[in-house]
């Protein structure tokens, strides 16, 4: 019965993905083609019914395109459940199995490789600059809010704390004069910051740290690629999907230019593509073997590194841990490696913030969709103000938002000017930072409730605004580009932070030479993360759709990132879907490992 009911939904999910993808793609089709000219925005339910019959035939183009893609991806992973063993090469293709083999013998073989691949990537931009985000974090532990006091309006000065980079609603201040928040990740600021205030103190100068962060962010990411594709390659027989693996890493630019980042999400995807490989070597290995010491102390740790570098690994590795319990002989290694490290981290937080040491997380950063969604209703609705909402909900709104400036700095690419945050030269007076209380949240769930009831259809344009993009391989996207710009001015207790004066001229040609590829349209998918965060999906709901062993358990820590991008403060940036772009050689070869059993999970 089991049986009989897994074969019916595992191809139900994969075609499900397929119609998601394609009213994705669609709904860029429809804002590229359809949207008027001078209208700011997509507006999903006015466009499609101004031109129904166009809408509705790039439905039909995208529904087939994408039918012919997943049926060719379901053909090809179910073709290699027995792991395909190539025969041996001939010809020019001698040379490459055997250098594929060189590598695949060891893990630092594989890490040479991709450094020499990605050297002049290297070179033309290294080390990278910090963006707002790391600036922040070292800010946060060099100092303190007694070195703002007295400092002169925001406007006319150089300076900024974080407290109002990233506005902290007051009452969440701690009683001391420290800075350190849950903003972002605790224990990546210490590391940061504790870097940066070792640079100041040896060579009274941020730079040297900064270089040193970005050195030890790229050596991470070559070191874990070297292991998850050791782990994999013993795993995997066919020497062309091991040779195909390395070939689409060398031609994916973004990832030695991300690894250099002084930032957060790449350090995340580094750790998530070693964690991957080390759970496929724990599922897949004999009945009677049980995992060995190493595969516990390097999983834990990789583990750990995945909890502290982005707000939501915590989340990701409980989901995972909770999945493999399923699994009987699992469920030892699932709470040890997984759950154990996730608890460390979040649990030391959550006490660090009971006791007044960090400044919480301020709960309008979990609002992002409920703000994108209101700030689309008072744009498109101004009678919400005047006539619909009731004098208490327009109190309680203002309690919250300075309502005039929050419909003036909607954004539908971003809610970060309606919570004030976000570029300094963007900042609104949206967020009532300075005097919003607890309380004044508990109505607001309610109010967007209502006003979604009264106007369904702008609510359904929002949603669409908020996340269509991540999965419109065509979209243009924001913020693919590792986070710095030429025009980013800072420094920490007067020392300068950007412009990294450093490599500048490379740096700045490097950059300027991908803008110009990525506004080619036959250039950007090599540099695009939306094509392949699609290729991706693709794969994956192919492989739940035949029934690939433990396909679901690759999938869901994707789905679960796909969904916090959804819900993430920007509606396509391109470091939320980050680990697709890094996982794609990953998924291949945990695709190509031998499935002979085909066994029921």
């Amino acid at each position: 019965m089991l049986d009989r009911a897994a074969r019916l939904v595992a191809p139900t999910v994969g075609w499900a993905v397929v119609v998601v993808v394609s009213l994705a793609t669609t709904a860029g089709l429809v804002h590229r083609y359809l949207t008027p000219h001078d209208a700011p925005y997509l507006l999903l339910t006015r466009d499609v019914g101004d031109h129904p019959v166009r809408a509705a035939l790039f439905l039909v183009l995208s529904l087939a395109a994408y039918a012919i893609l997943f049926t060719g991806a379901r053909r090809l992973v179910a073709a290699w459940h027995d792991g395909s063993p190539s025969g041996a090469a001939t010809g020019a293709w001698v040379r490459v199995e055997r250098l594929t083999a060189w590598a695949y013998a060891h893990w630092w073989r594989i890490s040479l490789v991709l450094a020499l691949v990605w050297l002049p990537w290297y070179v033309s931009s290294f080390p990278g600059q910090p963006s707002p985000d790391p600036t922040n974090m070292i800010t946060e532990f060099v100092s303190t809010r007694a070195d703002f006091a007295g400092a002169p309006p925001l406007a006319d000065a150089d300076w900024t704390s974080p407290a109002i980079d990233y506005p902290t609603s007051s009452y969440l201040m701690t009683d001391g004069d420290s800075l350190w928040s849950n903003h972002h990740p605790f224990f990546l600021m210490l590391g940061y910051g504790g870097v940066g205030a070792a640079s100041i103190a040896v060579f009274d100068s941020l730079v040297p740290g900064l270089v040193l962060l970005s050195a030890a962010s790229a050596g991470l990411t070559l070191v874990a690629f070297g292991r998850a594709l050791a782990v994999l390659g013993a795993l995997v027989p066919a020497w062309r999907h091991r040779a195909l693996a390395l070939l689409v890493l060398a031609l994916t630019p973004l990832i030695p230019l991300w690894s250099m980042a002084q930032h957060k999400n790449q350090l995340f995807c580094a750790a998530f593509v070693w964690w991957l490989a080390l759970l496929a070597r724990l599922l897949h290995r004999p009945d009677d073997a049980r995992p060995g010491r190493r595969w516990y102390v390097e999983t834990f740790a990789v583990s750990l590194l995945m909890a502290t570098t982005v707000q939501f690994g915590w989340i990701l590795l409980v989901a995972q841990a909770l999945a493999l319990l399923w699994l009987r002989r699992e469920r030892v290694p699932a709470l040890v490696a997984l759950a154990v490290p996730a608890v460390i981290v979040h649990g030391s937080i959550a006490a660090l913030q009971a006791g007044g040491v960090l400044i919480p997380s301020d709960p309008v950063e979990t609002k992002g969709v409920q703000l994108q969604v209101l700030g689309l209703m008072l744009n498109e609705h101004p009678d919400l103000l005047t006539d619909e909402l009731s004098d208490e909900q327009l109190d309680q709104l203002d309690r919250l938002f300075d309502l005039d400036a929050f419909v003036a700095s909607f954004d539908p690419s971003s809610s970060d000017p309606l919570k004030s945050t976000g570029p300094l030269d963007r900042k609104s007076a949206s967020f009532r930072y300075e005097t919003v209380q607890p309380d004044d949240w508990e109505p607001f769930d309610g109010i967007v409730a209502d006003v979604v009831a009264q106007h369904p259809g702008t609510a359904l344009d929002a949603l669409f605004l908020k996340s269509y993009r991540y999965l419109d391989p065509f979209d243009v996207g924001t913020d693919w580009y590792p986070p710095w710009s030429p025009a980013y001015e800072r420094s920490v207790e007067g020392h300068p932070v950007a412009p990294m004066p450093v490599n500048e001229r490379f740096r700045g040609e490097t950059r300027a030479a991908a803008n110009q590829c990525y506004g080619s349209s036959w250039c950007r998918p090599v540099v695009s993360h939306g094509v392949k965060t699609v290729v991706v999906v693709l794969l994956l709901a192919a492989a739940v759709a035949v029934r690939r062993r433990f396909a679901w358990l690759w999938a869901l820590p994707f789905a679960l990132q796909l969904a916090i991008a959804g819900v993430s403060p920007l509606s396509a940036g391109g470091r939320y879907v980050l680990a697709f772009t890094y996982g794609l050689a990953v998924v291949l070869l945990l695709l190509a490992v031998p499935d002979p059993k085909r066994a029921k999970t």
